[in-house]
Parts: C-alpha cells; structure tokens; sequence
C-alpha cells in the first residue's frame, strides 16, 4: 500500500542481460553531444561548468572565444547552442550551431545537434535529415541515433523508431560508454525501447546503476539526478523522487525541467499553489520552456479557465507547434468551450485516426480539425490521445475517456500508459474483474508502478469480501470484520433509494456498487479506501464517489464513531446526480446537494468560519467556489467551501423554492453552466442571484452574532499600551490581565486583575482570571467568589456563564448551576455546553422527562453521537414507549452498529411493539456480537416462542442452562416445552 522507496537493488541487471533491459521517457537528455568537449580542457571545462551550474550568460561569455579555436570549435558552439536553449533563446541557439556546421560540415556531433533543435521544435523532417546526415558521417553518434529514433516515433514510424531505440542497448553492451553524458542517452534510449516491449527492469537500472555512474563520471551532471527522480515520480514514488529532485537543483538551481518535475510532483497531490509557483519559476528561467507552460495551462484549465490555458498553450506552440502533449491540451479546451462531437462523428474520427484519408467530416469543429491535422502527420498519435483521455478522466468523461484510451492501445500498443490507465478507470467504474486483467498485464510490464501495484492489492483484499446483494445495491465489506455492518447498510440504503430517486427523478441504470474497507494486512482502513480511489494513500475524506461507485473506510475501524447512514446517503447523492447530468455538474453543487441530503445541523466549525470570515469579505462566488475543493490552501479552506456550497442550496430552496433544484440539473444536464442555468432557474442575472445570496448569508452571521461577546482582538502589546493610558479603566485592565494569563504571566495577571475587580467587581475578564488562578489552586469556592458577581442575568457574559455553572455542581449547588445552564442555553443556543451539563444533572436528580428533552436535542446538534441515542432508546424502552425506543435504537445503529447491548434493546422495542420477526434478528445479531449472554438468550427465546419457533426456543433455552444450570427463568420456560 505504502508507495515503494528507492528500487531495490537486488533487482539490478547484469550487463549481460542488458540487451533485454532499459526503457523511460520521452525528451532528449541535454548535452549529449558533450562527448565532443575536452573535459581536460580548462577554459572549455569552466565553460561548462558555468551552464551545468545555471549560470547560463557566464557560460555563453566563456564559450563565445573558444569558437575560434578549431580544436574546441565543436565543443564550444554545442555548448554555447545549449546555454541559449537554457533560457529560451531558440533562435540564437539554431543560428550558433548552423554557423559552426558551415565550418565543419563532417562534425557528426553538430549535425545530431541541430536536429536535436529541429526535434524539439516540431521540425520532424528537419531533425530526421539531420540526424541521418550525423549517423553517415559517426554511425555511432548517440544523440543522432535519439533524434532520429524520437523523429521516426512522431511520424508514425514505429517499426524505425523501435529500431533505433534497440540501438542503444547494442552500443551499450558493444562499447561499455563511461561518460555522464553517453550514459543519459543510453538511458533514454534504450529505456524507450524496454518501455515499449513492457520489460520492467529497466527502472532498477536506470535509477541504482545508470544514473549513479553518470554522476560518478561528472558530479555535476544534475540531469542524472532529475532523470532518476523523474523516473521514481512517474511511477509515483514522491518519497525517493523529491530528493533527486532536490538535488539535481543543489547543483543546478536554474535547472528548468528538475523545477518543472517538483510542479508536476506538486500537482499528482492536487497542491496548485505549489504547482503554479514551480511553473512560475521555471518561466523565469526559460519563458518558452514547453513542459513549464502545459504545467501552468494544466493549472488553468483545472479550473476550466480555457482562455488563460490556450493563451499559454500558444507560446508553447510558438517553439514547438506538433508537440503532441501539448496539442492534447490545447484539444481539451477546445472540447470545454465547444463541447463534445456528436457520437458518430467521434466514432469516425477515432476508428480512422490512422487513416486520416478516411475521416470526412463536414464543418469540423476545432477539436475535430486539430485532431485531423495531426492524423495527417503521425497515423499514430498515442500519447496525444492518452493524454486527452487522462484529462477526460479527470473530469469524469468515463465513457469517452475510455474511448481515447482505446483508440491510443489500438494504433500504439506499445505504450504502457493508456492500458494502465484503462485498468484504473475500470476500478474506477466498479468494473473489478476486467481492471483485475489489464492491471495484471500492467504490473508485468511495469511492477514499480506504485499506483498499480496498490491498486492490484486492494484488487486481492476485495477478493475475500463478502458481497451483499440487493435489488439497487451491491456492498462488499470484510466478510469477518464488517459481516453485520454490510447488512445493516445494504438495508438502509434500500430505505432511501425510493425517496432519493423520487427527489431527483432520476434512476440509476445499473446497481450502485458500495465497497467498505476495513484495516488488514497492517495497512489501516483509510489507507485502504485512499489506494482504491486513487492509488495512493492520501485521501483526506472518509468516503468518495466516482459517481460510478462509492468505497468508504468502514466506521467499525475508525478512530471516532461517525454516523455511517449519513456518508452512504451523501455519497449515493452524489452518484444520482453526477450520472443524471451526465457528469456536468460543477463539484460545489453535488457536494451541495449531497450535504443538504445529510439534514444535519449547521457544524459548529462552519459557523466559527462564517464569524471569521464574512465580515473580511471573504465570501466566495459561485465562480470561485470549486477552488475551495480542487485547490484548498488550508484545511479550512476545505470546509468553508462545503460549508458556503450548502448555504447555496439553502438559499435557493428558501428563497426561490425547492423546484430550482430540478431545474438547475436540468440545465447542466444539457450542458449548461452555472452562469447560464441561474437566470433559467432563477428569473434573475447572476449578480442579482450573488447579491441576495451574501444578504441571506450576513443574514445567518448577525444571527450567530446575537448575543454572544465581541472577541478581543487586540494584541497584549496594544492592551498594555491601553492600560498604560488608561490604568482605572477596569474593563481595560481585565482584559489585559487575561492576555497576561495566557502568555503565563501569571504574578502580573494577578495583580493588574485584582485593581480591576477592585474598581469594578463585575469586570468579566478580571473575574475569569481570578477564577482560573483560584482553580488552580483548587479553590472552587474561590472561583465561584470571583464569577458571581461579574455575571449578568439580564446580559450575562458567556465564558464567566459557562465556567460558573459547572462550578456551582461540583460545589453541590445543583438548583442554581441547573438555572446557569438553562439561562445559557436560551441566551446561546448554539454553544455545546449547556445540553451536557443539565443532561448531567437531570441524571443525578432522576428527572427523566427533561433529560429525555435534553438527550433529544442533543441527538438532534450531533449526528455522530451515539450514547445519547442509546440512553434515549433505553428510557422509552422501560418507559414503554416502543416506537421511540426503535427510532432511537435504529439512529444509534448507524453510529454504533457493532453493541451487543444495542441490538438486545432494540430486539426488546421490537418485541414490545410485537414485531416478533424483527425482534428475532436483533437479538440473532446481539448474540453475534455477545454469545452466551443469558439474558439476551432468555429473551430471544421468548421471541422464537411467539414466532412458534419451539425447536429453536428449546435450543436457546438449552444453552443457558448449559451455561447456568440453576438459571431458574429459563429452567422454567424450558420445563414448560415439555
């Protein structure tokens, strides 16, 4: 489950087995014509140094005079062209070299060089003549035969491109290469090769043999740093990749493509601040560096800002116009503003994207035109079509999703990338057994692979669940752990499918799939929930939606009880309604929907947030809001935006009545936005509907604000300053003396509290700092001294309210602390601490109907809380109040399904309220989860007694008297069966 650290070395190849080996990625290792350069040399090995350190324009003025010396002619335009590329300078870089060739037309190293410029620019004709023109003059010139083998794979020419990819595990096993800058691109080489025939070694290789020797034959070669930590990273291994990363930056800090790597690394975790600031940073250093700005275009069009993300896109295009990572961007913001072909266009595009003479399409969109254009240069554009499906995934386009990926394993098969993609998506759609295959193959050909690996464990944990199947559901649980658990889901969920599918008018086609994990093999229950949904074990939630399928940690392993019912009804909204709008709704408003389903009270943390941050004008638009879930900053952040989405959806169903709803999910069904479907929904413009939204909300914030006391915001530096000027201002001088306390001043606390409870006794704050210096001493009579008089009935503070009434229990004044507690929760009802303290007391006093009250609206604030449930089903029950009893019973279930005590109350409600049947399978499970509990037996052979189940009442009765032979209620029973 834990991604895999540093790949082991007992994995290493031997040389000799080599040739069957090496594979990785797709851009040219930089200086790899650096054969040329006579390392020896030291004004050309300072030149050099310069550009391997990031000092690029010291390194142009160190090579600029070595162009005339013909020895190091060669070396130096190289070296020069690539401090130029550096920074963006393409041009100055095509000219260098092409000036150089002039002079030395057989220089192998020059021609490979300028075809390497051409490759990079797209040229693909350019680069391929050149790099032929370098193998004819060096037939072993390494980067020529990288140019080419890269220019054939552009052009569709896969068999020659595979040809020159196996060249380089010959060369390597033929000529034993020693320098950092062979190795690289021996690495690249033949790595692409292996990839392509699915050997898995390669990894190994590469990051604990290659890489290694290239640094050891040139510590600051910072490339074999950034290529080992790209290598890990690819496989999603962020533990041993950031290193590299890091390092490759110790030596080079202006090294764009290890800066572009962290962003990258960055955005596999969803941390776009970070992402766009890698981007950023690496722009400074090359504003044209194509991998920087898809970097920032990704970011943009995450959050489907397409007119930022193409404006970025055609710098990119500016250097390199077919790069086909790029253009799969470029293709998806095509598809966001104009939307998707029509199916049969699409099917025609797809089946005869190798064939582009086939495909006729009239008036095609811009997504049909750049794809046809592309056709028409590479027959086999794979990774171009990948990557538009991985995006594609990403916004829940499964099915079309799956078509790219598809088509990408159809005319290039040699990838690896779409088929593991296509296994994830399978997971991702509930399609276990055939993602089981394909990421079986996935493995074979890839086993360092993190996400495939977890995801094929997760595949083998599923294996030994138990499935519960209803008539709309599926739920796999542990069949040892959560057996009891799943029923109880799956019959709940088929209590709320009707209401669910009414509310909506929508139903799903298929049964909903629900996977419920629990801790096994020593990884724990969220970590197993985190690698099913994506791989990796970072999930913040402890339940998550494809909108194909759920899977959740299960409550029975979690560390705090949470109310299970509620997730599975959230989570099952979300699968209504992201499949009934064809998965065009915006994350804020299913998660809108799915909270508001919940109907729980307002969290008191949102309510702290909406004190905090409304008055700051910190309020989000509707524009804004999806930022909050795909780009948190803080983890508040994340709530606030689940808090302001339900806001929403009250505001729109208080305001302008429940059948917005439908509407609005009719609209982005039909493939509206948020700004059109408003004025349909609504009858008013956005920035109407916007300006009675944040009316509602100031609405709700002045109502939090009634009543309760302004918190002090000043600093103890501006509270001195304001003592100072002002010592017989008691008030002043309390809350000085608080803040004193709190920063453990405690002798000063004392003293500046005291003057101010001597001019004032009813100074809130001196009072509270007295109080807490008396309590610890243990001086309750003390505190209590200090806090009557500084409370206000009328007006009454509300932290000297709150530590009075406790104080006045354990000082044995129960009338007058119930009177507190009382005053407190009528003065400030939304604070937690009244319900449990007069729950407490109405306890010790015996006074059942208000503890009852008190345990229902405290059951009522919280839905996670369990032992009020069950205290309540406890009291109706000997009350004989059975359909209360079962109410409650059944609410504690959710959170707490695995009491044995619970079931037997429940079965006992049942019994009362002569379901009979019912009661058999509460006291059947109680006995589950408790055997040989005597009571709990006797009374379940009552019931099988009034079911007319004798035989198993005689047996039930029998195992208590084995147990307790002189068990005189059961003897008795038992002797009446005869």
């Amino acid at each position: 489950m834990r991604p895999i650290s540093r790949i082991s070395p007992a994995l290493i190849p031997s040389s000799a087995s080599l040739v069957r080996l090496l594979a990785l990625c797709g851009t040219i290792i930089a200086n790899g014509a650096a054969a040329a350069i006579a390392a020896d040399d030291a004004s050309l090995g300072t030149a050099r140094e310069h550009s391997q350190k990031g000092r690029y324009a010291e390194a142009r003025e160190a090579f600029i005079p070595l162009l005339e010396d013909e020895k190091q002619a060669v070396a130096a335009a190289i070296g020069l062209s690539r401090a130029h590329e550096a920074e963006g300078e393409w041009d100055e870089a095509q000219s260098v070299v092409e000036k150089a060739l002039a002079g030395n037309s057989k220089s192998a190293a020059l021609a490979a060089r300028l075809g390497e410029i051409h490759l990079r620019r797209s040229r693909h004709a350019e680069a391929e003549k050149q790099a032929k023109a370098a193998i004819a003059l060096d037939a072993d010139q390494p980067l020529a035969h990288l140019v080419l083998a890269h220019a054939f794979a552009e052009t569709g020419r896969l068999a020659e491109a595979d040809d020159e990819y196996r060249w380089f595990i010959r060369y390597y096993n033929r000529a034993q290469p020693k320098d950092a800058e062979t190795l690289l691109l021996v690495a690249e080489g033949s790595l692409q090769y292996a990839r392509w025939h699915g050997v898995s070694q390669v990894f190994d290789f590469v990051v604990n043999t290659l890489c290694p020797d290239a640094l050891a034959a040139d510590e600051n070669a910072w490339r074999a740093h950034r290529l080992s930590g790209a290598t890990l990273l690819e496989k999603y291994n962020r533990a041993d990749a950031l290193p590299d990363l890091k390092a490759a930056l110790a030596v080079n800090p202006r090294a764009a493509d290890a800066i572009v790597s962290l962003g990258e690394a960055a955005l596999q975790q969803r941390t776009y601040e970070e992402a766009r600031t890698r981007a950023d940073e690496a722009l400074k250093v090359d504003p044209s560096h194509g991998a920087a700005l898809r970097l920032a275009a990704d970011i943009a069009l995450a959050r489907a800002d397409t007119k930022t993300a193409l404006a970025t896109l055609a710098k990119a295009q500016a250097i390199a116009p077919h790069d086909q990572r790029t253009l799969a961007r470029v293709a998806l913001a095509y598809l966001i503003e104009d939307g998707f072909p029509e199916d049969e266009r699409l099917e025609m595009l797809l089946a005869n994207i190798d064939a582009a003479d086939q495909i006729a399409l009239d008036d095609p969109s811009r997504f049909e035109r750049l794809a046809i254009d592309l056709a028409r240069r590479n027959p086999r554009p794979g990774p171009f079509l990948h990557h538009v499906g991985d995006a594609l995934e990403s916004r829940l386009k499964f099915d079309v999703a799956e078509r790219f990926y598809r088509t990408a394993i159809r005319v290039m098969p040699q990838l690896s990338e779409p088929k593991t993609s296509l296994g994830m998506l399978a997971m991702r759609t509930g399609r276990t057994a055939e993602a089981a295959k394909i990421l079986d193959d996935a493995f074979k050909a890839d086993p360092y692979h993190v996400r495939v690996s977890n995801m094929r464990k997760v595949l083998r944990l599923l294996e030994g669940y138990r499935s519960i199947e209803t008539d709309h559901f599926v739920i796999r649980v542990d069949s040892e752990l959560d057996a009891v658990l799943g029923e109880y889901m799956a019959e709940y969920l088929e209590e709320i499918y009707p209401e669910l599918v009414g509310q909506y008018g929508f139903e799903p086609p298929q049964r909903t799939h629900f996977e419920i994990f629990n801790q096994a093999k020593g990884v724990s229950a969220h970590e197993w929930f985190s690698a099913r949904m994506v791989g990796l074990p970072w999930i913040q939630t402890i339940g998550a939606s494809t909108g194909m399928m759920v899977a959740m940690a299960s409550p029975t392993a979690a560390e705090k009880p949470f109310n299970w019912a509620r997730v599975l009804k959230h989570e099952f909204v979300h699968i209504i309604t992201l499949q009934q709008t064809k998965f065009n709704i915006p994350h804020w408003f299913t998660e809108a929907l799915a909270v508001t389903a919940e109907d729980s009270p307002r969290p008191e943390e949102w309510d702290e947030l909406l004190l905090d941050r409304v008055p700051k004008g910190e309020l989000g638009s509707l524009d804004e809001l999806n930022d909050g879930f795909q780009r948190p900053k803080t983890p508040d952040d994340w709530q606030f935006a689940y808090c302001q989405s339900r806001l929403y959806a009250q505001y729109m169903i208080e305001k302008h009545g429940p059948e917005t709803i439908p509407k609005m999910l009719a609209a982005y069904r039909a493939g509206e936005s948020t700004r059109e479907a408003i004025p349909k929904a609504f009858g008013v413009d956005v920035a109407t509907f916007e300006k009675g939204y944040r009316e509602f909300v100031d609405g709700i914030v002045a109502e939090l604000k009634r009543g309760a006391p302004a918190a002090e915001s000043r600093s103890i530096v501006e509270l001195e300053k304001a003592h100072r000027d002002a010592p017989d201002d008691a008030a002043t001088a309390g809350a000085y003396a608080r803040a004193l306390l709190k920063s453990g001043e405690r002798r000063q606390a004392r003293e500046i509290a005291l003057k101010a409870l001597a001019a004032d006794k009813a100074t809130a704050d001196a009072a509270l700092v007295m109080a807490q210096l008396e309590l610890l001493a243990e001086n309750v009579e003390g505190a209590i001294g200090h806090l009557r008089p500084a409370l206000d009935r009328d007006q009454p503070h509300l932290e000297v309210l709150k530590m009075l009434a406790p104080l006045l229990v354990r000082a044995d004044e129960t009338d007058e602390a119930e009177r507190l507690y009382v005053l407190g929760r009528e003065t400030f009802p939304r604070d937690p601490a009244w319900l449990p303290g007069l729950a407490a007391l109405y306890r010790f006093e015996a006074a059942d109907d208000e503890l009852r009250e008190v345990l229902a609206a405290q059951a009522a604030r919280d839905t996670d809380d369990a032992d009020s449930r069950k205290e309540l089903a406890r009291m109706h029950l000997g009350a004989g109040e059975f359909e209360q009893a079962i109410d409650y019973g059944r609410q504690a279930m959710q959170i707490d399904v695995l009491d044995a005590n619970l079931h037997a109350t429940l079965a006992r409600a049942y019994a009362g309220d002569e379901n009979h049947a019912r009661a058999a399978r509460e006291f059947h499970v109680a006995l589950q989860l408790k055997p040989g509990d005597d009571a709990i037996e006797l009374d379940f052979a009552r019931t099988q007694l009034a079911l007319d189940l004798r035989d198993a009442a005689r047996k039930s009765l029998d195992a208590i008297l084995e147990r307790t032979p002189d068990h005189a209620e059961a003897r008795a029973l038992r002797d009446a069966l005869k």
